[in-house]
């Protein structure tokens, strides 16, 4: 019996330890996000100003899994199918679902892109690759 409780305490902390402790919680997600017009440069490992007419849209995430481009759902404006309407988040990706249907004449990259990927998550400040583009930078918006 003894030994069955230890191993039993040996396996509880195995699991608790392998919870990665940087993963994002849904929840701090929800929210709108407004673009800073900042773009993270690889090559310099620094944030830059976009300095070329680059409109960028707000995005939403909302509580209920729905994602949103300017208020609408996120999926209407992709014609290469890599954003979709809803939303889940897994291992810091946001993963996408529910897309529409492919624009018939869009010149698309061809990309294996599974989802967004989530470098920072703060209250103010989403830092989030996306697919098959670069790096950005939103806040909060209040």
């Amino acid at each position: 019996m003894k030994a069955f409780i230890i191993i039993s305490i040996v396996f509880i902390l195995l699991f608790i330890s392998c919870k990665n402790e940087s993963d994002i919680e849904p929840k701090y997600l929800i929210g709108q996000w407004r673009p800073t017009y900042e773009i993270f440069n690889d090559s310099t490992q620094k944030w830059e100003v976009i300095l070329s007419y680059m409109l960028l849209p707000n995005i939403e995430f909302t509580s209920d899994g729905k994602f949103l481009i300017n208020k609408r759902p996120g999926s209407e404006g992709d014609c290469c199918g890599y954003i979709g309407s809803q939303y889940k988040v897994e291992n810091n990706m946001v993963i996408f679902s529910n897309f529409g249907t492919p624009c018939p004449n869009a010149l698309c990259l061809n990309s294996t892109c599974k989802g967004w990927s989530i470098k920072k998550l703060s209250e103010e400040t989403l830092e989030i690759y996306q697919c098959p583009n670069a790096t950005y930078r939103y806040s909060r918006v209040k």
